[in-house]
């Protein structure tokens, strides 16, 4: 008896040995990345995770069942070919060791582009409001300097007509005429006497 118990724990051992090594072995790794990848395609969870090691299932799929959301998201992103260059190993059972670690930097690149994205998207509206604030600046100026050109075009007009209140304090249009305009009275009678004295010396 105490033979077969101590066999039996031997083979545990050697088992569990197994279980928890890990191997580079390629014709093991891609049998169960096709086989992974398939039942992902067909959304067979519970057989997808036969294929991931207790401790990565686990955290993959609380309930043994389902992939949590974000989960099944990642395994849709990532096809055979990024997974086969993904440097995942396999156990000694032919379980994958890593997976879940790729699946988390599938979901953080993915995060990480949507925001560069935002950040594109943000830039261009950025960039497009400044755009129409320069425009907006740019024909308030010109609005401006027609307002002004039209002002200088606009010639005053001034009446030489008084008003009634100017004839009253200035008298009438002719009081207003220069000097030379008006005949001087003693300028009248010396050219009458030498009018006179010609006309007179010419009969």
């Amino acid at each position: 008896m105490k033979k077969l118990m101590l066999g039996l724990a031997v083979l545990g051992i050697v088992l569990a040995g197994c279980a928890g090594s890990r191997s580079d072995d390629p014709e093991a790794l891609d049998t169960a990345l096709v086989g992974f990848t398939s039942c992902v395609q067909g959304s067979r969870w519970q057989e997808a995770l036969e294929y991931v090691t207790d401790g990565e299932a686990n955290a993959i799929s609380p309930d043994g069942y389902e992939f949590k959301e974000e989960y099944k998201v990642a395994a849709r992103r990532l096809p055979l070919s990024t997974l086969r260059k993904a440097g995942l190993q396999v156990d000694g059972r032919g379980r994958l060791v890593g997976i879940k670690d790729a699946m988390d930097e599938a979901n953080e690149r993915y995060v990480m582009s949507e925001n560069q994205a935002k950040v594109g998207t943000n830039l261009k509206a950025m960039e497009d409001a400044r755009i129409k604030r320069r425009l907006e600046e740019g024909q308030k100026v010109l609005q401006e300097e027609e307002e002004a050109a039209n002002q200088e075009q606009q010639v005053e007009v001034y009446s030489n007509k008084l008003t009634d209140e100017e004839k009253r304090k200035y008298g009438s249009t002719r009081d207003l005429q220069a000097p030379e305009a008006t005949p001087d009275s003693d300028v009248e009678e010396a050219e009458e006497e030498l009018h006179g004295d010609y006309e007179s010396e010419s009969y």
